[in-house]
């Protein structure tokens, strides 16, 4: 059974943990090691942390470990878009559909705040998942990270936000 909470403190090593071992088992397969390690870089800086702690973020937990966590920014009044900031499950639940419980958790909390649409930046390997979802491509780019280093990123979409979801 998995349980998904509000990120608080506490977590932050966990997250890290999660983190890490997510992009480590993903990113090589589309990112050149100096962009994967300046990547895991930024997910374990302060900077990343103070990012999560400052916008609603959630972790999912199986019994007494951290399996996936995620978060999202409201978008600035009065636009009607929201914007996930990240979505991480480690490898080894990767398929059990804990990154959609997130993302569902996400997008219900969106629209019960009244925001019509997601916009997210999604790693190379993360963007098969998000088409899943029903997230379309809107262009490609790339991601600077504070140390300079740009990473691949396809930015996705997604409108309608008001369908209802069985709850998970």
């Amino acid at each position: 059974m998995v349980e998904v909470r509000h990120l608080n403190i506490d977590d932050l090593a966990a997250v890290r943990y999660v983190l890490t071992t997510a992009a480590a088992g993903a990113a090589p397969n589309h990112d050149a090691p100096a962009e994967v390690k300046a990547f895991r870089k930024f997910l374990c800086s302060a900077r990343y942390a103070d990012l999560l702690l400052g916008n609603p973020s959630y972790t999912a937990w199986i019994d007494n470990e951290m399996v996936g966590t995620a978060a999202w920014s409201p978008g600035e009044p009065p636009s009607p878009t929201a914007r996930i900031l990240a979505v991480f499950v480690q490898p080894m639940f990767a398929g059990d559909g804990i990154g959609r419980m997130l993302v569902e958790r996400i997008e219900n909390e969106a629209h019960a705040a009244g925001y019509r649409a997601l916009n997210l930046s999604a790693t190379l390997n993360a963007a098969g998942f998000f088409d899943a979802l029903g997230y379309w491509v809107t262009g490609e780019g790339g991601w600077a990270l504070p140390s300079g280093c740009e990473i691949p990123v396809v930015f996705m979409r997604k409108l309608d936000l008001h369908v209802e979801r069985a709850a998970s």
